[in-house]
């Protein structure tokens, strides 16, 4: 049907023609004319892009659509803070991968501990409204691109290797290493390391196990690999220690890696050495005597008691800490409240509170087997964050690989978790607000690009996280304003030296 002439008559821009294109209110397209091609003995005009539309009796240019702009509003906070104590890591993936897949591990990492247990159809969409893009700008973390990745990468198992191989080397002379493993919940019937562990009766799960290096004196992991959930510890660690390259390190282990397996696990390596709890019923403790204390650890926090007692072969190391003590006789007290008084158990009990006991072959300070010991918390929170960061999801593929793959990208955001917590540590934010709190608040600071010239503003926040800002170095604090002037007429400066007029009103004629 040809266009009415009314509409062609509509005042529309030069080398444009007027075309009917379905119905509806865009029916009438406006479309350029680009030039035009000789077709045997006529030229016959060529069309270009369509500028615009006829709509009730104007023309109205294209514009972009939303659905293809760029995103001018993103979260800000939590994306630098991560990587100005992260960036390292960077490099060190760049020593072992390609740029292109260094950057696609090190982003997949720390969206992870910006947004915890995001599942991979959705890394792309925090990407997209997130700093990230800006920091490392055309990554590909689309759903079927990231599944496909993670496969990828469990599948090149020596680069793995090679880069916890790196961060082990790394390690400076004389370093506070502690071993531990951790079970991890996995309920996949593909791949092969989901299986049923030695707690599976009591959680009623099946599961894979992590094994973890890490350095107590940097408070970091460093290094990592995943077992199936069925194998012992004195398998899993030998296997560990071989593969990661570990010379040197204090096993802190449980009684699913008992003192002989250590033993001969660590027979190669001199420096590698075994530190056990032992259980407050241990006869050993008795015949040594080892409530017995003969010293005070010079911690000012701290008021703790030790022993150390040599046997053959190795070295018991008791502890008595009177905060301990206080909190578990006061336990106690609330257990046994409405029955019968036992005199003889409380005397036993009471020579228990607050202690504990451990053997190692390891011949060193007390203070420096303590200090092990009451930094474990730490190593259980870095686990507890390194279980929950992600969820398998129906994105991902439940093979071995994929396994490999997600847990070596779970270790690198491990390792950004525990820095900036030593960052908050540092700054003092820890002392009023949890971890959840802080991470909540720097989500919500973000920047916007008003002008939609690339000229990114802060956007502003409430005073409290504005404060967090200031203190974490990514907002500079304000200009503080001169004070106020004082009203009324300002004093004027008076010569000491001067002579002092006399008193009363002077005289007009002084003479």
């Amino acid at each position: 049907m040809a266009v009415p002439e009314e509409i062609r008559k509509v005042e529309r821009p030069t080398n444009t023609v007027v075309v009917k294109r379905g119905n509806g209110p865009l029916m009438y397209a406006v479309i350029e004319r680009i030039g035009c091609k000789r077709i045997g003995t006529s030229n016959i005009p060529v069309d270009g892009y369509t500028v615009g539309h006829i709509i009730d009796g104007a023309f109205v240019p294209c514009k972009e659509p939303v659905a293809t702009r760029k995103i001018e509003l993103k979260d800000y906070a939590d994306v630098v803070l991560i990587d100005s104590v992260s960036h390292s890591l960077l490099d060190e993936l760049y020593a072992v991968y390609s740029a292109a897949d260094a950057m696609k591990i090190y982003a997949i990492a720390l969206l992870r501990v910006c947004y915890p247990s995001v599942p991979n159809s959705r890394l792309n969409q925090h990407y997209e409204t997130s700093w990230m893009s800006m920091l490392l700008p055309g990554i590909p973390l689309g759903k079927n691109t990231v599944t496909l990745f993670l496969q990828n990468l469990g599948k090149s198992y020596s680069q793995i290797v090679s880069f916890m191989r790196a961060r082990v080397r790394a390690l400076a002379e004389g370093t506070h290493i502690a071993i531990d493993g951790t079970l991890k919940e996995d309920n996949s019937c593909v791949n092969s390391l989901s299986n049923f562990s030695r707690k599976t009766r009591v959680k009623g799960t099946k599961d894979i196990t992590v094994v973890f290096a890490y350095d107590i004196d940097l408070r970091e992991p460093i290094c990592s690999k995943v077992f199936g959930g069925n194998v012992l510890d004195s398998v899993s660690y030998q296997r560990f220690l071989s593969e990661s390259g570990l010379t040197q390190g204090v096993v802190m282990a449980d009684k699913g890696f008992p003192k002989k397996a250590a033993e001969e696990a660590f027979a190669a390596s001199p420096d590698l050495h075994w530190l056990n709890p032992i259980k407050r019923n241990d006869k050993r403790i008795a015949s040594h005597d080892m409530y017995s204390f003969t010293g005070m650890l010079n911690d000012a926090n701290q008021d703790v008691l030790y022993k150390k007692e040599k046997i053959s072969g190795y070295y018991l190391y008791s502890f008595y800490d009177r905060k301990r003590a206080a909190k578990e006789e006061a336990d106690y007290f609330r257990r046994h409240k409405g029955k019968p008084f036992n005199a003889q158990a409380l005397q036993k009990s009471d020579e228990r509170f607050g202690t504990i006991v451990f053997e190692s072959d390891l011949d060193t300070e007390p203070q420096v087997i303590y200090k092990m010991y009451d930094e474990r918390w730490l190593i259980e929170e870095c686990f507890r964050y390194y279980k929950n960061v992600t969820d398998f999801d129906d994105t991902r593929v439940h093979s071995d690989y994929s396994v490999y793959g997600s847990e070596f990208v779970n270790f690198i955001s491990s390792v950004m978790t525990t820095r900036i917590i030593r960052k908050f540590e540092k700054t003092g934010v820890f002392a009023t607000m949890s971890y959840k709190d802080i991470m909540t608040r720097l989500s919500s600071a973000k920047k916007v690009d008003t002008n939609g010239n690339g000229d990114w503003e802060f956007v502003r926040t409430t005073r409290g996280t504005e404060e967090i800002l200031i203190k974490l170095g990514l907002l500079l604090p304000k200009a503080e304003k001169p004070p106020k002037k004082k009203p009324g007429r300002s004093k004027k400066e008076v010569d000491p030296n001067a002579p002092k007029r006399k008193r009363g009103r002077p005289r007009k004629n002084p003479s």
